[in-house]
């Protein structure tokens, strides 16, 4: 009878040492779980290209993430960094405006500072008359072999423009599109552009900035652009997602023979490759120069990957806006290795 009773009691005993462990384990499940750092869930949105010509596929152009103003664990420290840096321009009255958008394209990742302050893109968007350009000649070749004369009255159009730099073009010239092409995006020529333009329906290149989702520039008016915006032009270059994939070779090929070495490229080691486009605008009346604008956008091929990355800013003195967008790229370049 004992030894019953004995056997009943250990068996209690078992049972409640179970019982303890059980719920030590829920509790401390429980308290695992809420103390764990949640992951947040990143929406994304899939831009594609608007057109009636497939009847089976849609074309993506690009998607954009949720977060896309968050910066990637891995750029905060460069990011706080960039700012102070812009901090002290700003307080030193180097620039009143610096605006940054970074991808990239290797490691991914990505950092953006007030990447949607609008700023007058001015030569940036020549990019876009190439585009539209590559893109009928994706359908008829002969395009880029069409002869263009350069007569007086487009001339005469650069020449009334205030602080626009002349044009190479000799009037009464004739010049291969491809050539002219060239000329604009290479040395950003103002006449090659307007001979470009002046060819080519603007209805045409109006559905380019449509078809990824921004507002196009109407004739004659003033309009502005955010680096997060013009972005999206490289961006469809890079991925060979708008043009055939020759198209976007050739057109980042262009680009990356560009002249302008005073921003991107100054903040960057003797050969780094860069497709990049700078854009200039001065503001003022007669000789006093109010405001200028100085940007600088493309994609840096460098030793470790290429990244994307563009700088925007606003100030008083163009040397000034370039030095700013320089160190800016020097601060990049230097980081991405390490990230």
């Amino acid at each position: 009878m004992f030894k019953r009773e004995n056997k009943v009691s250990s068996q209690k005993y078992i049972w409640l040492i179970v019982g303890f462990l059980f719920l030590g384990g829920l509790l401390g499940f429980g308290i695992g779980y809420c103390l764990k750092p949640k992951t947040e869930i990143v929406s994304t949105t899939s831009l594609r290209e608007d057109t009636n010509q497939y009847k089976f596929i849609d074309p993506l152009l690009l998607v954009n993430r949720s977060d896309d103003n968050i910066p990637t664990p891995g750029y905060v420290a460069l990011q706080k960094s960039i700012e102070s840096y812009i901090v002290s321009q700003k307080k030193a009255n180097v620039v009143t405006d610096t605006s940054v958008y970074f991808i990239n394209y290797k490691k991914g990742g990505l950092f953006t500072i007030d990447p949607d302050n609008q700023y007058d893109p001015a030569s940036m968007l020549k990019v876009v008359i190439m585009i539209g350009y590559l893109k009928e000649s994706d359908t008829d070749p002969s395009i880029l072999n069409q002869e263009l004369t350069y007569f007086p009255s487009i001339a005469q159009n650069l020449e009334s423009i205030p602080f626009e730099d002349p044009s190479k073009l000799v009037v009464g010239q004739t010049y291969l599109v491809s050539d002219l092409i060239n000329q604009m995006i290479v040395n950003s020529d103002n006449g090659a552009m307007n001979l470009l333009l002046s060819h080519i329906d603007n209805s045409y290149l109006s559905e380019i900035y449509t078809e990824i989702g921004l507002k196009a520039p109407a004739p004659g008016a003033p309009y502005t652009i955010s680096p997060a915006d013009f972005s999206l032009f490289f961006r469809i270059l890079y991925n060979g997602t708008y043009l055939s994939d020759a198209s976007s070779e050739k057109a980042l090929s262009i680009l990356s023979q560009a002249t302008f070495s005073d921003g991107l490229l100054a903040g960057l080691p003797a050969g780094t490759v860069v497709a990049h486009k700078f854009g200039e605008r001065v503001i003022g009346s007669g000789d006093q120069i109010t405001s200028v604008e100085l940007h600088d956008c493309g994609i840096v091929y460098a030793n470790q990957g290429p990244y994307l990355l563009c700088v925007m800013t606003r100030g008083k003195n163009l040397n000034s806006l370039a030095a700013t967008i320089a160190t800016i790229s020097k601060m990049v370049y230097g980081y991405v290795p390490s990230s």
